[in-house]
């Protein structure tokens, strides 16, 4: 840039990066009405929130001799889940075959979180991965995957 200082040079550039970084802020915005959604609290004490579109599903679930609470979790096909999962005892583990999850639960409260997709409508079992003592093959649970509605 002929007769133009360093500091023009400078200010130039960082207005042109503010303005493209500026443009790329707005186009991921959240949607208002996906920012205000509410807390859906289950009768157990577990709680659930739906977030902006494409941003996954908080589901806290709870690992105890011999269940998970909730013991049943119901999504959407096609939905982004996250499980915060926590041991209210002892080691455990959490496996959803068909979504390839497969997960140790230490004791001791630490959280471990898995995301993945629901992308099959259907019923999978929810099972304890980790031997936790007698009753661990009774240690089930259940996800739900509800078929899309048509648009």
């Amino acid at each position: 840039m002929p007769g133009c200082s360093v500091f023009s040079a400078s200010l130039f550039f960082t207005g042109a990066v503010s303005a493209v970084l500026g443009a790329a802020a707005m186009s991921h915005q959240q949607d208002p009405a996906a920012a205000a959604a509410p807390i859906d609290s289950h009768a157990n004490g577990s709680a659930v929130r739906t977030l902006a579109q494409g941003e996954p599903r908080t589901i806290d679930v709870v690992a105890r001799r011999f269940s998970f609470e909730p013991a049943r979790i119901e999504v959407t096909e096609g939905e982004r889940i996250r499980l915060v999962l926590t041991s209210a005892d002892g080691v455990h583990g959490i496996e959803i075959k068909t979504f390839k999850v497969n997960k140790r639960i230490p004791r001791g409260g630490e959280p471990v979180t898995i995301e993945f997709v629901a992308s099959a409508a259907g019923e999978y079992p929810v099972l304890c991965s980790e031997y936790c003592g007698n009753g661990h093959e009774d240690m089930r649970g259940m996800l739900v995957v509800v078929a899309k509605s048509p648009r």
